[in-house]
């Protein structure tokens, strides 16, 4: 069976935002490289074929990164559910309990005897 590792907020976070540099990182270079042809030091053939380059590492990074995060957030769904469904379980039953107090028995009628 495997295990997943159970990250914190924090550490999610700091993932996400490792993830959200290096995809600005990559868009830099997309631009850096047309920033080269305009300065004539790479033909458009090159240019084409860097940016092209870069474009298929960043998504087979982050395709590997998402599906470890998709994991761990299937996870903590799956945890935070069954803390959600304990604590409707409970809040159903404090109030049946409160509606039990509040209706009369039947030994308690109104009216004139």
């Amino acid at each position: 069976m495997k295990t997943i590792k159970i990250f914190d907020i924090t550490e999610k976070t700091r993932i996400y935002h490792t993830l959200a540099q290096m995809s600005s990182s990559f868009s830099s270079i997309i631009r850096y490289c047309a920033e080269l042809e305009q300065a004539g030091v790479l033909t458009p053939k090159y240019k084409h074929l860097f940016q092209a380059f870069t474009v298929e590492v960043q998504g087979e990074l982050n395709l590997e990164i998402l599906q470890h995060m998709e994991s761990i957030e299937s996870e903590d769904w799956s945890r935070g559910g069954r803390v959600r469904d304990k604590w409707e379980k409970y809040l159903r039953f404090e109030k049946e309990k409160r509606s039990s107090k509040k209706k009369p028995n039947s030994q308690q009628k109104t009216g004139s005897g």
